[in-house]
């Protein structure tokens, strides 16, 4: 089953308090960041007329919650104010289950509440059942929303690209294991929402929301019934640069040159270490975490020696393990054949806007 996208217009939903007992469920979330504290963000439910929930904060959802078939007017109450930032009627059906969430932020996109019909039939035997939806408004034209979901080395999940702020994918059934995926731009050159690999278990069903709009609330993912999702730095080109090493006592290694280049797209690193022995002879060394190698912390590369004339060989001699310890250094830790290892620390030479603010 590939996904396709659909705009959840035509889709229905919503239901009464949390005392009412019927034929169809309801999660409610608040994932609308209109405010830059959580605590600004606090709403209540109100509906027909009768609070529901109160306290509600952004990322927070509840369990499912048994309701009566019928219509009702929700109204989304900001806390301490006397008029709803959110006003929508819905209609509830008899043995239908939905997702019912406030989106937008007020300023780049209009605040809304969105409601999804879901599906809680069982995957077959072995699998999951998967669906992704974009509640971020990082951006006031829908056209610079747009991105991509790949996987840690670059390829597009599903043919999920494009993808613009209000709009979600069906359900896609895959084999249950771990999972390495992130939200990136269209062209993935840019990582937006980079989470760490996370098990999926046979038998789940799980819609994944992109949330946050990076001015009020960081951008990051809620997966509705497991929670928010951990995490790590999103792969981009910062830790890209020419450095000096430095031996373990801080002493400049002369005679060396080491450049890094970091690519998004794969969530890779690569780069060169050229250096001249006392003799003044050259070794020219790579290195390459291959696809998906680099979390934007750490990478293990694969280091490789170059040589010969005429027509060059080369070949793998070890290791080198890089750790980006702020914007203006890196550490090293090479490791060649039994030799014992040897640390560096790498100083950047090349500036970045990022280390001209600190």
């Amino acid at each position: 089953m590939s996904l396709r996208f659909q705009t959840m217009t035509a889709i229905l939903a919503l239901g009464a308090s949390s005392l009412a007992f019927g034929q169809a469920r309801v999660t409610v979330g608040h994932f609308a960041p209109f405010a830059d504290t959580l605590e600004g963000t606090s709403v209540s439910v109100v509906i027909n007329g009768e609070t529901a929930l109160e306290g509600v904060e952004f990322k927070d959802f509840t369990d499912y919650i048994e309701l009566d078939e019928g219509h009702y007017t929700i109204d989304i109450v900001p806390t301490g104010a006397a008029d709803p930032a959110i006003t929508a009627d819905f209609s509830l059906t008899d043995g239908q289950d939905y997702t019912v969430f406030a989106t937008g932020n007020g300023s780049l996109q209009p605040l809304e509440l969105m409601a999804l019909a879901d599906d809680n039939t069982a995957p077959d035997a072995g699998n999951v059942k998967l669906r992704v939806y974009h509640a971020a408004p990082f951006a006031a034209m829908l056209e610079d929303t747009e991105v991509s979901i790949r996987t840690a080395s670059g390829d597009i999940v599903g043919g999920l690209q494009g993808v613009p702020f209000g709009v979600g994918s069906d359900y896609l059934e895959i084999p249950a294991g771990s999972y390495d995926l992130k939200v990136a731009s269209n062209d993935g050159l840019v990582n937006y929402i980079d989470p760490l690999p996370v098990d999926l278990p046979a038998g789940a069903v799980v819609t994944v929301f992109a949330v946050g709009d990076g001015v009020n609330q960081p951008l990051g993912l809620i997966a509705v019934p497991v929670g928010e999702l951990p995490l790590r730095t999103p792969v981009d080109e910062s830790a890209s640069g020419i450095f000096q090493l430095l031996d373990e006592d801080g002493e400049k290694v002369l005679r060396h040159g080491f450049n890094l280049f970091s690519l998004p797209r794969e969530n890779r690193v690569v780069g060169n270490w050229l250096y001249y022995d006392e003799e003044g002879e050259p070794t020219f060394l790579t290195f390459d975490s291959g696809d998906g190698g680099f979390d934007g912390e750490m990478a293990v590369t694969t280091l490789y020696r170059t040589s010969g004339e005429g027509t060059p060989e080369t070949v793998d001699i070890g290791t080198v393990t890089i750790g980006i310890a702020g914007c203006r250094s890196i550490m090293l830790e090479v490791e060649v054949g039994d030799e014992a290892p040897v640390m560096y620390q790498g100083a950047r030479l090349t500036p970045t806007v990022a280390c001209d603010h600190q």
